[in-house]
């Protein structure tokens, strides 16, 4: 996988390049004002060196002209014999003075000052063959005392200009080492920051998850290549983390419900799924089925609901055991299959299809109500866990497919018992399976009942008589009215059933599992009567489970209005009425309501499997 950091600028080449870059300027910066400074050194020397040239040459002047108009000549001779001394010292001195304080270029005032002595001097002076010496001998004693301060002026001066300089090549050093200092010390703490200490930190998750330890307090926040490389890691510790959950989990999971809640704790913390469900292909080979849905909203997803796999993507995928990533985007108005349009108007607009590689034909389908929720990353999660994703749903479908094996046994030796019933069994427990339904919603014991609580009611209302196992022949075949003992031995039959079927969860319980609650309650409790007239037991109003007393309509429902050895099946309206009148003695009045709003689903089952 290449990794790469989300901009140029968060890179390790980049950042490393620009810390070098950096230090190579401060660098050369460095040496630049190195030979800035031998430059001016030399400027300097060469300043302080006219400063010295230039007092000697005043003080020669200012000397040798006080002698001279102390002693000037009073005959030709002696004027001659100056002319060749005196005469040629000062056109010399003269000269010298022009042209070192020429070179003083930062005291103009000065320059201009002496081009002003100068001139006077040549103006005294007069003509060159002729000069009048004695003259300008008069003059520069005359004007001794500027020519002095202008003396002292220069030197004063250079000196004041030399410590200013050095003073500004001293800040200037300050700032130099100052600044040498902040690149270097930046220089550190970037390498520490972006290099070293990520990379300690990398090393020590390393070793964390050698130890076998996924979780880690650490963090790193760097956005170049190492915090990738830790974000990399620290996904791979979670995935694992999430597998060591998930197999535990597998583990404890006792049924397919409890399985699809530990996958979906586990996984909500890693993806953004709303509802867990599992689809099967169903066993006429036209349709699938949505078996199970598990989630913390209320979610327009119905249990056991069929939809068509003409033009479906997830029957290629079963096919070839290869999950799939749907979002909103993939057109969901109905050009794709009946159960995508499905789930998007059940409000599923992102959804991940994980197919089991196995003969049960199972796909675990991961929901999201967010547009585009999913990503490759996620798919792959699940393909990393695809093994214990598998485990957790084969062994668990195994037990309940045992249970439920045992369960539909148990229910065909007592229908067995008496073979007249019909479909019986079929139709009762359809009619107790929408009576759940229907008092999930809009009914006072809505927070009782949810999915596994309706899919129990259809599983195991067939096992309501199933004590009639223990009653002889004589009485349940009996033609006739039964005797009073007889009346007693075959109403003892629902703590008959009970009693099995508590025996069968105790085996359950030994193995860690436990199937058959529901059962034992409808076995027990179906003959019961809200007004406490019922037996065995004598329960009364809600002393008699929820379960129980749905099963005990539907069962008398589909017992009137079907035809027995012994009687014509009774019309609905009859049947109804006979509803009426024994809501809140026979039946609990809550029940009696929902079932009149559940009718029309119960007439469309009574059509299709009546026995009359």
């Amino acid at each position: 996988m290449k990794i790469a950091p989300s901009s140029i600028y968060h890179t390790l080449r980049f950042q490393i390049t620009a810390v070098i870059i950096l230090l190579i300027s401060v660098l050369v910066i460095n040496t630049l004002f190195s030979s800035y400074s031998e430059s001016q050194r030399r400027h300097d020397y060469n300043a302080l060196q006219s400063s010295g040239s230039t007092q000697q040459l005043f003080s020669s002047l200012i000397s040798r002209s006080t002698q001279y108009a102390s002693a000037a000549p009073r005959d030709w001779d002696t004027y001659f014999r100056d002319l060749g001394m005196y005469g040629e010292d000062l056109n010399n001195i003269i000269l010298k003075l022009d042209t070192t304080l020429l070179t003083l270029n930062d005291l103009p005032d000065i320059q201009q000052q002496w081009q002003i002595y100068s001139q006077e001097i040549h103006k005294v002076r007069g003509d060159l063959a002729e000069p009048k010496l004695e003259s300008v001998a008069q003059w520069v004693v005359a004007h001794q005392a500027e020519l002095e301060a202008l003396s002292q002026q220069i030197d004063t001066r250079i000196k004041t200009m030399l410590e200013q300089q050095l003073e500004k090549q001293r800040l200037i050093n300050i700032a130099l080492l100052a600044l040498s200092l902040l690149v270097g010390l930046s220089a550190l703490f970037a390498l520490n920051r972006f290099f070293s200490r990520p990379l300690q930190s990398i090393l020590a998750r390393l070793q964390h998850l050698a130890q076998g330890k996924t979780s880690s307090d650490d963090a790193i926040t760097s956005r170049n290549e190492m915090g990738t490389i830790y974000s990399a890691i620290d996904e791979l510790a979670l995935n694992l983390d999430t597998t060591f959950n998930l197999t535990r989990s597998v583990n404890q999971a006792t049924s397919v419900d409890s399985a699809l809640c530990f996958v979906y704790r586990e996984y909500q913390q890693r993806l953004p799924i709303d509802a867990l469900c599992l689809i099967r292909d169903s066993n006429d080979t036209q349709s699938l089925l949505l078996e199970r849905v598990h989630s913390d909203q209320q979610l327009r997803l119905q249990e056991n609901s069929r939809h068509s796999k003409l033009r479906c993507e997830l029957c290629s995928m079963i096919e070839l055991s290869e999950p799939l990533l749907w979002q909103e985007d993939n057109d969901w108005n109905g050009k794709h299959s009946a159960l995508a349009t499905y789930l998007h108007d059940a409000g599923i607009n992102s959804a991940l299809f994980f197919p089991f590689n196995n003969q049960s034909s199972s796909v675990l389908l991961f929901a999201s109500t967010q547009p585009s929720a999913f990503n490759e990353k996620h798919l792959q999660l699940l393909k990393n866990a695809g093994g214990q994703l598998q485990h957790a749903f084969e062994k668990t479908e195994l037990v309940e497919s045992l249970v439920i094996s045992a369960v539909s046994g148990l229910s065909k030796l007592a229908e067995s018992r008496d073979p007249e019933t019909g479909d019986h069994l079929a139709r009762m427990s359809q009619y107790s399976m929408i009576l759940a339904e229907e008092l999930s919603h809009d009914s006072l014991y809505q927070d009782q009942i949810d999915n596994r609580y309706i899919r129990d009611i259809l599983r195991f209302s067939p096992m309501h008589d199933i004590g009639k196992v223990g009653i002889a022949d004589s009485i349940l075949l009996k033609p006739g009215r039964l005797t009073g003992e007889e009346r007693h031995d075959m109403e003892f039959h629902p703590a008959i059933g009970g009693e099995v079927l508590k025996r069968c969860e105790e085996q359950l319980n030994a193995s860690g599992h436990s199937m058959f609650t529901t059962g034992i309650e409808i076995a027990e409790g179906h003959h019961e009567k809200w007004d406490g007239s019922g037996y065995p037991h004598g329960w009364k109003g809600k002393e008699i489970p929820l379960s129980a007393r749905i099963v005990a309509v539907a069962d008398v429902f589909d017992a009137l209005t079907s035809k027995r050895p012994y009687k014509e099946a009774w019309p609905v309206e009859k049947a109804l009425k006979l509803f009426d009148e024994e809501s809140g003695k026979h039946f609990d009045p809550e029940i009696i309501n929902a079932f009149h709003r559940a009718l029309p689903k119960m007439l469309e089952v009574y059509e299709r499997l009546k026995h009359v």
